[in-house]
């Protein structure tokens, strides 16, 4: 999956920039008063999410990607934005470092595992006081077709296991299949692109965020 990545870091701002911004803005306008606090955007793509931040006046603002492509289009148009190329899965990253762990469009493209070690990984990653913002995809009776089908379409051009694992994913009911009420808090859940897309905060309940930190 890998190279999947180093293709699509070539393609993903020209196809999706434009679909996407609105989204990216409704994320800031979400922490927009977390200007000061520590955030992390965890599988972070091209850096598009933080670009906007930076650009509207965030200050600690990190970036992580497996995709060394990715990170080298994060790095070019010299943002204050510090970029690790590590695995999402197991970070180098101390317990409790960041105020808000982002993870936009990642979790639809990892299998099963993947996904539960990843959002894990953002449990241990977040302070007592943090929280976790995911934007992803969600399928359900409020979703229109349109959103359904155009969403379908820009899947299957990421790749095959890419495709496999977003259908996967729908099938197993998105987030509210992987993110569980004794383990998270849903604090706030906001609709986009025709109830296509979600952006949901979440808060890991005590027992959770204490059984996942590392010794």
């Amino acid at each position: 999956m890998k190279k999947d990545y180093d293709f699509i870091a070539k393609i993903y701002d020209p196809v999706l920039y434009l679909a996407l911004k609105p989204i990216r803005i409704a994320v800031m306008n979400e922490i927009i008063k977390y200007k000061e606090k520590i955030i992390l955007d965890l599988c972070c793509g091209t850096g598009n999410q933080l670009k906007l931040l930076s650009k509207n006046g965030f200050k600690n603002l990190h970036c992580l990607d497996i995709s060394n492509s990715m990170l080298e289009i994060v790095q070019k148009n010299d943002c204050p934005i510090k970029t690790y190329n590590e695995d999402a899965t197991q970070t180098s990253f101390e317990n409790e470092s960041f105020d808000i762990v982002i993870i936009s469009f990642a979790i639809h493209e990892k299998d099963r595992n993947t996904q539960e070690k990843i959002i894990n990984e953002a449990c241990r990653l977040i302070k007592k006081d943090g929280f976790m913002l995911v934007v992803d995809y969600v399928f359900d009776n409020k979703t229109t077709i349109f959103s359904r089908m155009g969403i379908s379409i820009i899947e299957k051009m990421a790749g095959e296991e890419h495709y496999t694992n977003f259908k996967n994913y729908i099938q197993n009911n998105g987030l509210s299949g992987l993110i569980k009420n004794d383990r998270f808090k849903l604090v706030k859940n906001n609709r986009k692109l025709f109830n296509g897309v979600t952006i949901s905060i979440y808060q890991p309940n005590t027992r959770t965020f204490h059984s996942l930190m590392r010794e």
